[in-house]
């Protein structure tokens, strides 16, 4: 794995993160530009020599995503540029992420995930996430996931 750098980055530069993901053809691109405007989702960004390589966000106190206001907050958008994936870098994107988590004092940090994605459903197992409920969404069917802090 390469020297990498993990960020917080502002809304001003949350369009770069279309070199990790299609902004465009997402349709939830909308919904998480007004969570940031709202101060309920922080973008953390994996950069190798500048290029934006991962990007792991945390939601809070949006009840959709099942938050609890000062106890449980929401790890989304965990995704890594293709061509950069099996090195390493999103167990590490994760786990800064969740090391900011538990320094804000949270208790518990939840996640749903396709169930067809087992290589993420392996990473978040590792990282100690268990499922808690099985369920079926516009995406089709996901795990609920969480995991204590």
């Amino acid at each position: 794995m390469k020297s990498y750098i993990i960020n917080r980055i502002s809304l001003e530069d949350y369009p770069k993160c279309g070199a990790i993901w299609d902004m465009d053809a997402c349709p939830y691109t909308q919904t998480f530009i007004s969570q940031i405007k709202a101060d309920v989702r922080e973008v953390y960004i994996l950069t190798v020599n500048g290029a934006y390589i991962g990007e792991c966000d945390l939601v809070y106190d949006n009840p959709e995503y099942g938050t609890i206001p000062g106890k449980r907050l929401y790890l989304s958008r965990l995704i890594v540029k293709k061509d950069e994936r099996g090195r390493g870098y999103g167990k590490a994107i994760s786990q800064y992420v969740l090391n900011v988590a538990k320094k804000k004092g949270f208790l518990e940090i939840a996640l749903g995930v396709n169930c067809d994605n087992t290589a993420a459903v392996g990473l978040y197992k590792s990282l100690g996430f268990t499922v808690y409920e099985e369920a079926e969404d516009t995406d089709g069917k996901v795990y609920r996931m969480e995991k204590k802090l």
